[in-house]
Parts: C-alpha cells; structure tokens; sequence
C-alpha cells in the first residue's frame, strides 16, 4: 500500500446528545452547541443529572459537575475523530490492536479548570473554553514583552512556578499546554488521548503485534519498530541528571529528584497514627500500614495453590517462579554462582569480590542480560559533562534552612541556557515558597 496520504473529507464531529443529529467542523462549535443543550438544564438541589452523551452512565446531583462532565464529552468527541483523521491520511501507520473502547474514557472532574497565569483567577467549566483562555494568555504576552522596534526577545512562561523563556510565541503556546495538559488527539480504537499525533503513532508502532522486532537495544535488548523509537528508547540509559551533593547519576529528573528527598533532605511529613514511624511520601506511609498495621494478604488464585504473602509484589514473583515457570535467577558475572534474588547476589559481591556500592546509591543495580539471567550492572552510559562534574566536584552545599526545608528547588540548566528550567519539589502541596536551590547542570541532547 502506498504511503502517500489520502484525500480525505472535512471533519465532522457529532453531537452524541440522546435524540441529537448535529454535526460541527471544530471542537469550539461543538462546545458552543452542548452549551445550547445546557441551559434547558434546570437548578434543582434535589435533582439527580443523569448524563444523556452516548451510552454513559455518570450520574450526579451537581449542576456544574454534570456540565463539567459534558463538556469533557464533547472535548474527548473531538480527539476521537481527530485520531481517526491521522490516522486515514497515514495508511502506512499500523491499527491498534489493543482492547476496543466500550464508552467514553472521561477523568473524574471534581473542580473547574484553573487558570494559574500570573495574577489571573479565572475558573471554567468547560475544558474547551480553558484551554482556549491559556493560549489568549500566550498571545497577549508576545505582544506585551515584544520591543518597540519589532525585535523579538524571549518570552517568558508567567504559569505559577514557571519562569520558562521561549524563542517565539508559538513555542510559548506548545509550551504553556503542558500546564493545562492539552491533549491534541485520541486513539479512535482504544480510547487513549495522546499529546501530539506522534505520539499516537508510536503507541500504534510500540504495540507487540505491530512490533517488527527490526531494532534491538543493546542495553536492555528490547526490540522496537522502528529507529526512532529506539532513538527516543536509548536516551533513558544515559545518566544525564547529577546530583550536586554527592556523585550519584540518574536518568531522569524525576528519579534525582526522588534520590535528592530520601538521601539528604531531613523532612518526612508523614507520620503513622499507630506508632512512631514516619517516612517521606504517603505511599510509604501506606505500604508500612499495611506491613505492620493490618492482617491483609494476598492469596494466589491458581487452583490447588494456598500461597499467602503480605505484598503484592511477593504474589507476582511467586507466580511468575512457581506457575509460569519463569524464575528471577541472579548470576554472578566473576564466578557464575547463581542466586534467587539481587540482595543475597550483592552480600556476595561485597563479602567475596570485595566491590563497593557506587557513590550516592545504597544498592547495586542489575539488568536482565540476553540469556535472561539479571547481571551487575558495571557500565553506565554517562554524559561528558557529568563525568567531568564527577572528576571535579562542585558540591551544593546545604544551610540549615534547607536541610530543614520541605520545599525546595531544583534549576535543570545547559550550557545554552542563562534561565535553566526549574523543577518545585514539595513534601507539602501547600508550600508555595521554595527555600533553597539547587543548580544542575545538564548536557545538551547534541552532547547526549
């Protein structure tokens, strides 16, 4: 089949409204044709709002929660058929072969949209209606910082917490998007909203039934489609992220920023109500509740099988190493003695080839190798800038204020950049005054 694109006829979104026939060429006349529908809705603090879009269910006795919820319908109509659009024009694209949609796939909304640009308090209803407000903001604010003499300077990002500089006006307006978590289109198959429609391909590409296998890591040896994925694949084992007050490397802002709060921040807001245990997230504080605080298990639901562990994650091992015969063996790289698990593999390492942990990590790491055997992990694929950090040691060093603070912020930079991203890392939501910074230095994706 010819990978040309199609002709392909206007879109048209339908109205699902039960009885309703409508069709718009946009999803702002859609929007502007459920607020018809709306306003023969009436108040009533006794009513019970049943949603009347397609075959949902939803049901409430909040006015505004149902017009919430029904303006999300026609938002998500939108997606779906500009999905399907790219997807008719790219014939070379491959179908999705997961789980067709049986409804809507609508969040639940508990509140209207904020708007959290600089001194605006805006709130909508309709999502539609928001994210056409925060692109008017990004519009107004090029031509409030443009000079007198037409020159075009850097525009600035005004979102709380957001000090982002970008080159032109429609950069700002992707870019102030990602606050609001603009999505641009829907999988017309499974029902999954994606940003950009290159996203939407690649979760069509990445599926195992459309995965050609043509393209091998050689990290982790998993097989991708096509070569861009595997481009975008690769970049996750470069440790490009450093932390500045030890040596430790990660791959990902989000992974230093989580090794930044247990290892040296002093805050955990989190107390058990049940004895003196506290600990940094809330997710920590749930799993030791359910350790030491309740009698919950988890049972193995193979027949004939009375296994019973605390945890969750037990009850996968043993049924991956008991029922699917798949074991998790751990294999020594100095003398092949294999292990049931990484910790007894890393007792060994210490005890009898003398290794040490990696500065800033409490554990070594292993990775699955071709053989399907988990190995140490000995090499790491680090950028240049990083490894000269290493040899040369900029330390942050931390005041009491911010060893004290549950607030701080992280500054990711280039060597291109005079105002780097900043990165807001709170134990509290309510924190709206980091204290503290920490400054890290990152390569270029041309250095990577």
């Amino acid at each position: 089949m010819s990978s040309k694109k199609r002709k392909i006829e206007p879109l048209l979104i339908s109205c699902s409204w039960t009885d309703c026939t409508v069709e718009c060429i946009s999803d702002w006349e859609l929007n502007s044709h459920i607020t018809i529908h709306l306003e023969a809705l009436n108040p009533d603090c006794d009513a019970l709002y049943k949603c009347v879009w397609g075959s949902c269910e939803f049901s409430t006795k909040c006015l505004t929660q149902i017009q919430r919820h029904i303006y999300y319908h026609g938002y998500y109509n939108a997606l779906l058929v500009q999905g399907k659009y790219e997807c008719d024009i790219n014939p070379n694209i491959p179908k999705c072969c997961g789980p067709a949609r049986v409804c809507d796939k609508i969040p639940e909304l508990k509140s209207n949209f904020n708007c959290e640009w600089t001194d605006c308090e805006r709130t909508f209803i309709s999502i539609v209606e928001f994210q056409d407000h925060i692109v008017q903001h990004a519009s107004f604010e090029y031509e409030i910082q443009k000079s007198p003499d037409d020159e075009r300077p850097k525009i600035q990002c005004n979102w709380n917490f957001c000090n982002k500089q970008m080159d032109n006006k429609y950069r700002l307006i992707e870019h102030i998007r990602t606050h609001s978590n603009k999505k641009q289109v829907a999988c017309f198959h499974c029902g999954e909203l994606f940003r950009t429609k290159t996203t939407l391909f690649d979760h069509l590409r990445r599926q195992s039934d459309n995965n050609t296998n043509k393209y091998q890591c050689a990290q982790c040896f998993k097989f991708f489609a096509v070569e861009k994925l595997l481009r975008s694949h690769m970049v996750k084992h470069v440790y490009c992220y450093k932390c500045n007050m030890c040596d430790m490397t990660c791959s990902s802002a989000s992974a230093l920023a989580t090794h930044i709060r247990y290892r040296h921040l002093k805050d955990k807001p989190f107390k058990c109500v049940e004895c003196e245990y506290r600990c940094v997230r809330e997710s920590d504080l749930n799993q030791h509740v359910q350790l030491v605080h309740t009698k919950e298990v988890h049972r193995c639901e193979e027949p004939g099988c009375n296994y019973t562990v605390r945890t969750y994650q037990s009850l996968r091992r043993h049924y991956l190493e008991v029922h699917e015969n798949t074991p998790f063996i751990y294999i020594c790289h100095c003398c092949d003695k294999p292990f049931k698990n990484g910790k007894s593999l890393s007792v060994h390492l210490i005890k009898k080839h003398d290794y040490q942990l990696p500065s800033g990590h409490k554990r070594f790491t292993y990775r699955v190798d071709e053989n399907g055997y988990y190995r140490l992990e000995t090499t790491r694929i680090e950028s240049l800038e990083i490894t000269e950090q290493i040899l040369t040691p900029n330390l942050f060093e931390m005041n009491d204020t911010t060893q004290e603070s549950n607030c701080y912020e992280i500054v990711l930079k280039t060597n291109k950049q005079k105002n780097g991203e900043r990165i807001v890392v709170s134990n509290n939501g309510t924190e709206v005054q980091p204290v503290g910074e920490i400054v890290i230095s990152l390569p270029t994706l041309d250095d990577i």
